[in-house]
Order: C-alpha cells, then structure tokens, then sequence
C-alpha cells in the first residue's frame, strides 16, 4: 500500500502538468493561413513547454540566444500526413512567453532553416496571443509573409511538374518506421503516383485555419504514433491501387481527371486576371 501512494500521486502530478501545458499551448497557438487550393492540412501538433535551457526535443536546436525576459518557450511541432512532395512533413513554431504572458518572439521552421515569425511591427500577432503564419502552397514551410514563398524559383514546380517527385521521402528516426529494400521501390513509386494526382497551381490567395483542441498531444505522445500513422498511410495507397487495378499504369482516368479539373481552375483564374 506504502508503495502504490506515491505511484498513484506521481502520476496525478504528470496528468496536472500535462493539463496546464496543453492550456498553454491552445493560449497561444499560431493561426495558419493556407493557399485557397492547399490538398494538405494539418494532422497532428505535438506541443512541448520548454524552458530555456532546455533543448528542442522534435528539432536540432537550442534557446541559449533567447530573450533573457523569457519565461518559457512553447514548441508546436506541426505533423502533416502528407505534402505534395513526399509522404510526411513535421514542421515546427517556438513562441517566446515573458512577464505577464506578453508573446515576446516567434520563430518557425523554413526548408531546413531557422526563420523569424513574428514581424518587427507585430501586426501579424491577434488577439495578443496566436501568432498569424503563412504556410507555403504545398510544401509547408512557414514564415510570416507570404510574399516570402513569391521568392522560391520552384514555388509553381513543386506543387505542379514535381508534384510527388519525392515519393518515399525519410530521414532520421522517421526512415526507420519505413519500409527497406525492393519494397521500397514499390512503395516509392505508389506514392509519387498518388502525390501526382493533388498537382495544383497555388492561388497565393489565403484563407485562416485554427489548430483544433484534439489535434494537439504531448510531442512524446505524437512521436509515438507517427510510425503506427505512416504505417496506416502507406497501407491505405496499397488497398487503393490495388482495389482500382492501378498497379503499373501510367496514369489513371480518375488521376487525369483530377489533374485536369485542378489545372484548368488556375488557367481560368489566370485568364481572368
């Protein structure tokens, strides 16, 4: 009985600072804007409350150059099941908290690198709390400016010519929850052919999306599941090529359908302006 009192407190303690996070982290959530034609939204955010002397435990970085007002650093790292150039994405947002809960900075993740997310004018904070990002037409990167993506010589080519041109795209820990070997090959070319198919050319035109309460879990939690969600994905492409006699054809009338219905949507706007 002495033994299972503390066990049972422990745990209460873990559930109560799980609950306070999570209050935090729905608080100051970003809001993301995506391209009126965007086929991929979020899945899953895995949030974590850091202090800043602690590591980022979802990206290669540390908060040593912080703010020294900073009270705690909130990490939204963004899961997406797909972008429209291989099978996953995990794309991350800091929001630096100070004194009396004032929003102090805001960085986020762009291909790989570091970028500032809250302007210098802070017009992009609502609300005094949520940070507004934009996220790149397809391919998620984020930044605070959408004129930023306007910049990239492949902003139409990734989501358009390149469309699933990565297929089986893995890195990290994350290719050891995909499949090795010939498989590979197949499961490669699988995705690639259902990526083709949400080829799209970007509006550039943005409408708001708010992370919802369900979405957000403990980062340990969403690291968890990420190899049981790829697992799932890559079954559901197999039972859908397989259930429509796909395997090996070039492209698919219902894929030319989709391709051309998307295309001729941007030639029309296009030819409008």
């Amino acid at each position: 009985m002495n033994e299972s009192a503390p066990n049972g407190w422990e745990e209460q303690t873990a559930k109560d600072a799980e609950g306070e996070e999570r209050k935090l982290c729905e608080r100051y959530a970003p809001y993301l804007m995506f391209d009126l034609r965007e086929p991929f939204l979020p899945n899953l955010v895995g949030f974590s409350c850091l202090g800043v002397e602690e590591e980022s435990p979802s990206f290669p970085r540390s908060f040593e150059e912080a703010d020294h007002r900073t009270e705690f650093v909130l990490e939204y790292a963004i899961w997406w099941d797909y972008e429209i150039g291989h099978i996953y994405q995990l794309e991350q947002v800091w929001i630096y908290v100070g004194p009396n809960g004032e929003v102090l900075d805001c960085e986020v993740t762009f291909h790989g690198r570091i970028l500032k997310g809250l302007l210098k004018n802070r017009s992009n904070l609502s609300d005094g709390t949520h940070v507004r990002l934009f996220a790149q037409p397809g391919k998620h990167a984020l930044s605070p400016m959408p004129e930023v993506f306007e910049l990239l010589p492949d902003l139409y080519l990734g989501t358009g010519q390149r469309a699933g041109a990565d297929g089986l795209y893995a890195g990290g820990e994350i290719a050891c929850s995909l499949p090795a070997g010939g498989d590979a090959e197949e499961v490669h070319a699988r995705v690639k052919r259902y990526l083709r198919s949400f080829a799209f050319k970007p509006a550039l035109e943005y409408t708001e999306y708010r992370l919802l309460s369900e979405q957000l879990l403990p980062w340990p939690q969403l690291r968890e599941t990420i190899p049981v969600r790829l697992s799932d994905r890559l079954l559901e492409l197999e039972l859908i090529f397989a259930r429509d006699g796909l395997r090996g054809v070039e492209e698919s009338t219902a894929e030319r359908r989709m391709r051309r219905s998307r295309e001729s949507g941007s030639i029309e706007k296009e030819e409008a302006r």
